[in-house]
């Protein structure tokens, strides 16, 4: 009989790029039933192989949260259900305690994060801070196995449940995904792209700092700045609108809204350089970014904030520069450096699609994460 999987997820989308487009394809190509249900949204999409049927919780009490979740799962009769949050695994032990069934904990996110403690007292912080760490180490006792998507992410809980079975997932693409695009020389224009989120703590500001002083220091070049992201609130987007109008005359900027991962995929590659420089926090130092993974593959040098993350994740980082985001002038001089020795580029492109190639690739990562949920 076809074992079921259910993914039933709180902080991700049902399409979200690595439940639906990497381990639910995975599992479904081995010959699991896969079912997500996500939180965040009303979607029903049956397909053959992997079928969603999500709601959207807005408004619901936890209590309400939790039994709404119970319900769904118990209209699927899961042998193992895959959980991203605290959340989703006491509402799978909920459902455990009348069927037997195996709760995997999926740790990609820091727990409680920032965006859980904002407008509080301090007071207030202290308390959450505390109650929600107790939730997520109880969430990890009351799972079977745990799956880690990065190093500093796994510390506590390897140390607290160092009996449970467990593994490393990272977030690297399936290279099927990526369209590459031929390597273009950099000659009177230079595209530079950014995506993610349009805040302050994601370094928006140094990117447009550094490319207006790359453009004040090479006026005879057009520097084009490509966006793919989204303003979380109205302040975001004034802040965005300010930045834009005291550009200079040769840097110019192209903004498009978040993308399908599908069409993301076939889009970021077709540019000369990728840019990221958020801040340098205690959560962003330690967190390590997906984004990265589906630049090398693109083949284009890489410009990032020097992120301990990313030191322990890449042993060799050859592929472009890590640097502190607000060294404005010297990240202006190392976009400079790309374009007037054209020989570094190549080099750094040609080393960053064969690190993706040789080893940060998702055939790489899938069977043994397939003979993980096998065992």
């Amino acid at each position: 009989m076809t074992k079921k999987i259910v993914f039933l997820i709180t902080a991700h989308f049902s399409k979200d790029e690595r439940v639906y487009y990497h381990q639910a394809k995975s599992l479904a190509n081995v010959g699991y039933k896969i079912h997500i249900i996500s939180t965040k949204e009303v979607l029903c999409d049956l397909e053959s192989d992997i079928s969603i049927n999500s709601y959207n919780d807005d408004g619901f009490s936890q209590n309400d949260k939790i039994k709404k979740m119970v319900e769904t799962v118990n209209d699927v009769l899961p042998d193992i259900i895959i959980c991203d949050s605290p959340l989703s695994v006491v509402a799978s032990n909920l459902y455990k305690k009348k069927r037997k069934v195996i709760i995997i904990y999926d740790i990609t996110e820091w727990y409680p994060s920032k965006k859980n403690l904002r407008n509080l007292s301090f007071i207030g912080v202290i308390f959450k801070f505390i109650a929600l760490n107790i939730l997520n180490f109880v969430a990890g006792f009351k799972s079977d196995k745990l799956i880690f998507g990065e190093y500093y992410k796994s510390i506590p809980f390897r140390i607290l449940f160092f009996w449970k079975h467990h593994i490393y997932l990272s977030y690297y693409p399936d290279l099927n995904y990526i369209q590459y695009y031929p390597l273009k020389r950099i000659e009177n224009q230079i595209e530079i792209l950014y995506s993610g989120l349009m805040t302050k703590d994601k370094g928006i500001d140094s990117i447009f700092n550094a490319i207006d002083m790359a453009s004040n220091k090479l006026q005879n070049i057009q520097f084009k700045l490509h966006i793919i992201g989204i303003f979380p609130s109205e302040c975001d987007l004034q802040h965005y609108k300010y930045l834009c109008s005291k550009q200079n005359e040769n840097f110019h900027v192209i903004f498009e809204h978040k993308l399908p991962f599908l069409e993301y995929c076939k889009v970021i590659g077709n540019t000369h350089l990728f840019l990221d420089l958020r801040k340098i926090d205690l959560e962003n130092k330690y967190c390590l970014p997906i984004k990265l993974f589906y630049y090398l593959a693109c083949g284009r040098p890489i410009i990032y904030s020097n992120l301990k993350a990313i030191r322990k994740e890449i042993d060799n980082v050859n592929f472009g520069y890590l640097c502190d985001p607000t060294e404005i002038e010297s990240i202006a001089n190392q976009i400079i450096e790309y374009i007037v020795n054209p020989e570094i580029y190549i080099e750094h492109a040609n080393n960053a699609l064969e690190l993706s190639h040789s080893k940060y690739n998702w055939n790489n990562i899938n069977k043994e994460f397939n003979s993980f949920i096998e065992d």
